[in-house]
Formats: C-alpha cells, structure tokens, sequence
C-alpha cells in the first residue's frame, strides 16, 4: 500500500461507486461515464480496472482493443476465462463526473488495489488530496473506502 492512499472505514465518501456484475446481454455493457473492472471467476482477485467514458464497456472489453492485455494474462497468469464488473459514478457533493475526476478515481482504486493488469497508476498518480471514494455491491476490494491523502 502507497503511503499517499489511505484506506478507512466510516466517513462520509465524497465519490459512491455501485459495482454489479455485468451479464452477457446486459444494457451495462453499453455504459458511459463509468468504471470496470476485470476479475477471476473466483470473485476474489482483481486483474484490472478501467475507465468507459466516451467509449463502451464493450468497446473497452474488445480484445482489439487490448490485446497484450489479454495475451499476457493468458501466458502469464493461465486465465482464460473471467468476470466484468461495471461501476456506476455518485457524486454526493454539487458536482459534475468530468474524464479528469473519472480518471483520479480509477487511478485511486489502482493505486490501493495494485491489480495484475494495470501498470499505470500502481507506483505514482496525481494527487486529488481529501478525495474519499466508497466501493459498493460486488466490489471484491480489499476495502471499501479509499482516502487520498496526495
């Protein structure tokens, strides 16, 4: 754990994520504005995390669209199969979700959750001081609030 990424329990978030699995014929797959995450079936590892904001879950899911993604996971790690978590975005001040706070959350859930397939985010970020994100539903984290503390 980065000393700037803080985990807690009990405060108000200033962010709210609503993670739910995401089914083959699901409307989630045509999200914007959100987060995902890639874990094993298992539930109980996450392998990635991303950010869908003027392209689909879907399209972010492709494997064209990250294919040494999936080639290395395959060689790498033996996974051939896995799970898509879709994460909805509340903000609970008078805000608006902008692609820059999109991606300060996204690289706040990396940098605390260090998954096997992101290498951005894992050792530096950009600092958003006092953001408090709280991961809800099928979130398989190793905790549910996330502080930073940049």
């Amino acid at each position: 754990m980065k000393k700037d990424i803080v985990r807690i329990k009990n405060i108000s978030p200033d962010i709210i994520i609503q993670w739910r699995l995401l089914q083959p014929n699901d409307e989630g797959w045509s999200s914007l504005r959100c987060l995902y995450a890639y874990i094993t079936t298992s539930k109980k590892e996450i392998l990635y995390i991303g950010k869908a904001w003027s392209v689909t879950v879907r399209d972010r899911w492709n494997r064209a669209s990250k294919d040494n993604f999936w080639n290395d996971i395959e060689r790498e790690r033996r996974i051939f199969k896995h799970l898509v978590l879709i994460g909805h975005i509340t903000l609970s001040y008078s805000g608006r979700l902008t692609p820059k706070l999109l991606a300060d959350i996204e690289s706040l859930l990396i940098m605390g959750e260090q998954p096997w397939g992101n290498i951005q985010s894992r050792e530096s970020r950009i600092a958003r001081p006092g953001l408090i994100v709280k991961c809800e539903g099928k979130w398989p984290g190793k905790v549910r609030y996330y502080k930073d503390n940049g």
